[in-house]
């Protein structure tokens, strides 16, 4: 029999992820270009190739949680170029599909998302390799929470469990709303050792309520129905510089804003080519910082390696907690895996960032 405290850190839990949906944080990647489209859907398919894949799996707070919180990531986008147009670089077109989970174990809380999304990159400059472009992205979000793993305390028999029944007004465990992004992303590349992008995003324009209880009929007066998912503005910048013949390096900048609360991520990696050019290893640091109700902070330190194998490409990175280190909240830390492909690789301009 699990102990009574054990039972009511799992409610804790519980509202806790209740909590974090209601003030509609959204997920955020330290390797956030692996699925460039979560952050713009501007950036689908603005790939050195006819198509890509990629994938990515959070693991947090594994140490503190017996079951930690779990978040995986997979979309696919497919570019076209304009036929009808002679010019050496051409307006492109590209379509996406993106998929989302986040889970929280202990208490069978989860988030799932399907994405679509369209783009547009319009040529300003042949040149200096100039591209405007525009994106949007429809999206179907449900969330679910399994009550049945979930204990109250009515439900304590006085002796040696948890099995009589509760009298808590539960709402319908599944929730199920639409929402919609757009983007903007300019890109430029006026020689072959450097490339610059800026972009920015909206996300929720449709404000869609993300509360269980917004169905819910003869609810208590004492309950707000109503928990509208609040927009969240991105912004992103990154260079890409060859300093040697083997050696790039590329700074990257995030800042997000939903409601109050903000999040910069700022790092930067290097890429080194092995010889031969089709390979190439990767390492890099990141810095995030947050800025909520309880003010300013710097929150994780991130190493990071990868490694690329032709068109195929692995990355690793680690969040450090660096909030309050004098607390137990050091241990909450987290882990990212990535894997991306590119096919029909082709000498091309214009192209996402990698990492």
């Amino acid at each position: 029999m699990e102990g009574k405290t054990l039972k009511f850190f799992k409610i804790f839990i519980f509202l806790l992820g209740c909590l974090s949906f209601v003030n509609a944080q959204d997920i955020s990647f330290t390797q956030f270009y692996a699925v460039p489209y979560q952050i713009n859907p501007a950036l689908t398919a603005a790939i050195n190739g006819s198509y890509r894949v990629g994938l990515i799996y959070k693991d947090q707070w594994r140490n503190p949680l017996t079951n930690p919180f779990t978040t995986t990531a997979v979309g696919g986008e497919v570019k076209f170029d304009a036929k009808r147009q002679e010019k050496r670089v051409k307006d492109r077109f590209g379509i996406g599909l993106f998929f989302l989970n986040d889970r929280l174990n202990s208490t069978a809380l989860t988030s799932s998302q399907i994405s679509f999304s369209g783009s547009f990159q319009k040529v300003l400059n042949e040149k200096t390799n100039q591209f405007l472009g525009a994106g949007v992205q429809f999206s179907v979000h449900q969330r679910n929470v399994n009550y049945d793993q979930l204990d109250f305390g009515d439900e304590f028999n006085q002796l040696d469990g948890y099995n009589q029944q509760t009298a808590e007004v539960l709402p319908p465990n599944n929730l199920g709303f639409a929402d919609l992004t757009v983007g903007l992303n300019y890109s430029i590349s006026p020689s072959e050792r450097n490339k610059f992008q800026a972009g920015f995003a909206a996300h929720h324009l449709l404000s869609p309520n993300a509360s269980f209880f917004g169905k819910k009929e003869n609810l208590n007066p004492a309950i707000d129905p109503n928990s509208d998912l609040l927009m969240r503005l991105v912004a992103h910048v990154s260079y890409d510089r060859q300093i040697s013949e083997y050696l790039y390096v590329l700074p990257r900048l995030m800042y997000q804003q939903q409601g109050n609360d903000q999040e910069i991520r700022l790092g930067t990696n290097a890429k080194y080519f092995l010889p031969g050019f089709q390979n190439a290893l990767f390492f890099g640091a990141w810095l995030s910082t947050i800025n909520n109700i309880d003010g300013f902070s710097l929150n994780y330190v991130s190493p990071l390696v990868g490694i690329q194998l032709k068109s195929f490409i692995i990355g690793l990175s680690y969040d450090l907690n660096i909030r309050d280190l004098a607390t137990n909240q050091r241990n909450f830390n987290a882990l990212e895996l990535s894997f991306r492909f590119n096919g029909d690789f082709y000498n091309d301009t214009g192209s996402c960032p990698e990492f």
